[in-house]
């Protein structure tokens, strides 16, 4: 009788210690992961080393993802810069990891064989966002009508600029010859002959089914092939650069930072554009959380979301057409072209932009630029 007492106050001693000793943060089925990477491939933290008096972290001795608080995803604390930091988990392990370059004609080995390369040299629309130097984003474009700026683009091949279809509402009847493109351009009325480079369209793509009439923003991308006033097309700089174009139908993970930049309105509800390139930091949200805020016949699969931290930071008018990029491996790929949303930088209405990697295929088959191009070549200015 003894031992069997003995053998129940063992039990019950057991359960009690494990119920204490339970982390409450393992309680969701949403947490039952073993990822402790976040999206930005570092390592998360154990939660009982955290200086919190949060009492969910105090039995938790592992290191594992989590989501306490029901935000869009699970995350963890990182150290960052001798902070204390959240940071987002990639829980789908559908990180893009970009292969070798395809081969390029051997004639072509002697030239620039890189895009995607960016010099952080920020000063301070965009909304919310902080004046940026052009290069810090040296593949944006600036595409003017007559003398008037009409939308970005981005710089994909020294021939090639990547934009919006909307920015040309007149279609298959657009007169190219009214249109004219400037990359390194820091400020779209002012003139830097050493950074700039200015160019003729010779050539506007339109996709074939975007539909003006239906003001969906379905396929709303567009190619313009530009050269210059002696036929040269793009050349290397500090200030010139390509961006990058994804694999296939490759995407990032929920909650993946990534930069917008234009020269569109800078202020909610202004009506003036901003006088300098801008650029800000914007996290990317899963279809499904963006169907909340718009329709499913609104934000269909050929688009993407994202949004700044606490709604402040967006794109807006005249900066359609410009990239979304970001950066895997050191690499600035173009995952997004900024097309339409509801007002800037208002609360729960994220911007929508053209999912790029939907159009591989299209953009390879008028251009005859390889699917993937991360190896893109020209010639580097002396």
């Amino acid at each position: 009788m003894k031992r069997i007492l003995r053998i129940l106050l063992l039990t019950c001693a057991l359960n009690f210690t494990e119920t204490v000793n339970k982390c409450i943060l393992d309680g969701s089925e949403e947490s039952k992961n073993e990822v402790s990477v976040t999206v930005s491939g570092r390592l998360c933290l154990p939660w009982n080393s955290l200086p919190s008096k949060n009492p969910s972290f105090r039995n938790c001795y592992h290191n594992y993802c989590r989501n306490p608080d029901n935000k869009i995803q699970p995350w963890c604390f990182v150290r960052k810069r001798n902070r204390y930091v959240r940071e987002y988990c990639d829980i789908s392990h559908r990180e893009i990891k970009p292969s070798n370059p395809p081969t390029s004609d051997p004639s072509e080995q002697d030239t620039e064989s890189t895009c995607g390369e960016q010099r952080l040299n920020r000063i301070t629309k965009i909304i919310g966002g902080s004046r940026s130097t052009v290069e810090s984003q040296p593949w944006i474009a600036a595409i003017l009508k007559g003398e008037g700026f009409v939308c970005g683009g981005t710089l994909i091949a020294p021939c090639w600029i990547l934009t919006a279809a909307h920015c040309f509402p007149d279609g298959k009847r657009t007169r190219i010859m009214r249109y004219s493109v400037y990359l390194g351009k820091n400020a779209i009325n002012e003139t830097d002959t050493v950074k700039e480079q200015q160019f003729n369209v010779s050539k506007l793509v339109v996709h074939e089914d975007y539909d003006y009439t239906a003001e969906d923003f379905n396929n709303d991308i567009a190619l313009l092939k530009i050269v210059d006033s002696s036929g040269q097309c793009a050349v290397r700089t500090d200030s010139v650069r390509t961006a990058c174009l994804p694999p296939f139908q490759q995407m990032l993970p929920t909650g993946f930072y990534c930069e917008i930049a234009g020269y569109g309105r800078h202020q909610k509800g202004g009506f003036e554009y901003s006088r300098y390139l801008k650029q800000a930091q914007v996290r990317l949200i899963s279809q499904n959380a963006c169907q909340k805020y718009y329709s499913k016949d609104e934000v269909n699969e050929n688009m993407l979301c994202a949004a700044g931290r606490d709604w402040e930071e967006d794109a807006c008018q005249a900066d359609s057409g410009g990239p979304l990029v970001c950066e895997v491996n050191n690499t600035m790929f173009l995952f997004g072209i900024i097309s339409w949303g509801k007002e800037c930088a208002k609360k729960f209405n994220p911007g929508v932009y053209t999912k790029v990697t939907n159009y591989n295929n299209w953009i390879s088959l008028h251009t005859g630029l390889p699917k993937y191009t991360a190896g893109s070549r020209y010639p580097q200015k002396d």
